[in-house]
């Protein structure tokens, strides 16, 4: 269990998804699965390394905590002195988690003895070069795209240069050569400017403050193979050790858009993954709720309770440019010359269309007939003969409305003004409003539903325009007299002279 766990821990390391690395295989720039799935992987796709900004410099400082014969191995200990030291290091990633780092590090460390007679020493670093290999964790990372913490750690080697000053019970005079043998101290060896192998390990944490930097902490223990570091070679005794405490500076080399390290290795998958989850919104998504999918609607914004073509275009009845949900007149003869709000071209209001009209000047108000002839108010027009001809001609715009609604839609406001005209110019008439419904839903709902929009055409002519209510009866057909099988034509209430 424990073999398995630390290989996994080294394919993540190496930026390799160890489920990928199981049941893929590459072949010809194409990745094919065990299970018979294949996807392209195309070189110009894949994030190489020289897409990134990949060399580092930074700058330390910290002290030093000595582990020696003459000073206490305890950090914490009062013998040991904390000294300071700097440097600097460079380094080169070979992916996103990889990176070998060449560091230079001088400064100083020191400690005392807490025996009788008490000798303490000041040891020189003149200097600790090491090369590394850094591992970097905190950028293969599941929650973040672009994560900016990052925890990281280095094994090594390299030569450590020094040159160790001891004195004995506070003397200023420097003992040199301290070689010690069963606690007995002879002059017989020069350790200055002693070079020896030394083995870092170092573990840090880092965050990115800015695109070119990051700052980190860190703590390298420092091994060596001799015991002269603090100037006292004991016989049978431990090799001398130290550790060093440290912040850091990082800058980034570079001018390409990411840094290596700061780069995520999932985050193609991630981007992937998000442009399928927009484009299936997009596909499944339905805005205005018209049955077409957003991505093939070529109308997003149709209102609610209107009908579409397969491309999510208004449907357009009458053919006249305007849309039904717009238009006033949905059903205006083919070729009719229409406004804006999809009315037929009425230049005297009159109610018959210009392409129509046999008296393109009628005056306001004024009766007419089907070709738009001014028919005179005398005795018996008002019961009968204008009147009926005015039932029969059908020439006052019927008002419709949407599936299962008796609410009047505003684009109707300039025909129920003309419908108000009319019936002030001709104040001995009255009007039957009869309202009528499409073939769905029962008998009884429609009848309902048909007086409800009669009544609110009444309504809205008395409230608006002073209509008296005595002059307007309503009545209702219900789904019992539609006029086509196009049902939003059903959808109606028709105006005509009350002639009895």
């Amino acid at each position: 269990m424990k073999l398995f766990t630390f290989i996994f821990s080294l394919l993540v390391i190496s930026g390799i998804d160890p489920v990928s690395a199981q049941s893929m295989v590459t072949k010809d720039s194409t990745l094919v699965s065990r299970d018979s799935a294949t996807v392209s992987i195309k070189s110009d796709k894949m994030p190489y390394i020289s897409h990134f900004n990949s060399w580092d410099i930074g700058v330390h400082i910290g002290l030093t905590y000595p582990n020696t014969d003459i000073a206490a191995s305890t950090i914490t200990s009062s013998n040991v002195k904390h000294e300071l030291a700097f440097g600097l290091d460079v380094t080169k990633f070979l992916t996103h988690s990889f990176a070998f780092q060449g560091r230079f590090m001088m400064g100083q460390m020191s400690g005392v003895d807490g025996n009788k007679p008490q000798y303490r020493y000041n040891t020189d670093v003149h200097y600790d070069i090491t090369l590394n290999a850094y591992f970097q964790l905190g950028n293969v990372a599941f929650l973040k795209r672009t994560p900016n913490l990052a925890i990281y750690g280095a094994v090594g080697a390299g030569v450590i240069n020094y040159t160790p000053h001891v004195y004995l019970d506070g003397g200023k005079d420097e003992l040199t050569g301290i070689y010690s043998q069963y606690q007995q101290a002879y002059d017989t060896v020069d350790y200055s400017n002693t070079s020896e192998l030394i083995i870092p390990f170092s573990v840090g944490v880092k965050y990115r403050i800015a695109k070119q930097f990051s700052l980190n902490a860190e703590y390298s223990l420092r091994t060596t193979n001799s015991d002269r570091m603090d100037g006292w070679y004991k016989l049978l005794s431990e090799d001398d050790d130290y550790s060093y405490l440290s912040l850091g500076l990082t800058y980034h080399i570079g001018r390409k858009e990411h840094v290596a390290e700061w780069y995520n290795p999932l985050y193609n998958m991630y981007a992937d993954l998000y442009d399928m989850k927009d484009k299936m919104d997009l596909m499944t998504k339905d805005g205005d709720k018209d049955g077409v999918a957003d991505y093939f609607d070529r109308e997003p914004e149709t209102p609610v309770g209107f009908k579409v073509y397969g491309d999510g275009t208004s449907i357009d009845s009458d053919g006249d440019g305007v849309p039904d949900f717009n238009d006033a007149e949905p059903f205006s003869p083919k070729l009719a010359v229409v406004d804006a709000s999809g009315r037929e071209i009425d230049s005297d209001g009159d109610g018959v269309p210009d392409a129509r009209d046999m008296e393109p000047n009628t005056p306001k108000g004024a009766l007419v007939a089907t070709g738009g002839q001014t028919i005179q108010n005398g005795p018996g027009v008002a019961k009968g003969g204008g009147s009926s001809i005015m039932a029969s001609s059908g020439y006052l715009p019927s008002i419709f409305f949407a599936l299962d609604s008796y609410e009047i839609q505003k684009k109707y406001d300039e025909t129920l003004a003309s419908i108000a005209l009319v019936m002030k110019k001709n104040p001995d008439l009255k009007f039957i409003l009869t309202g009528n419904c499409d073939v769905r839903a029962s008998v009884e709902y429609n009848t309902k539903l048909g007086l409800k929009r009669a009544e609110a055409v009444k309504k809205h002519l008395v409230k608006r325009y002073n209509i008296d209510a005595s002059r307007l009866s309503t009545t209702t057909l219900g789904k019992t007299d539609p006029i086509t099988g196009t049902q939003p034509m059903n959808r109606r209430v028709d105006l005509a002279v009350d002639d009895k």
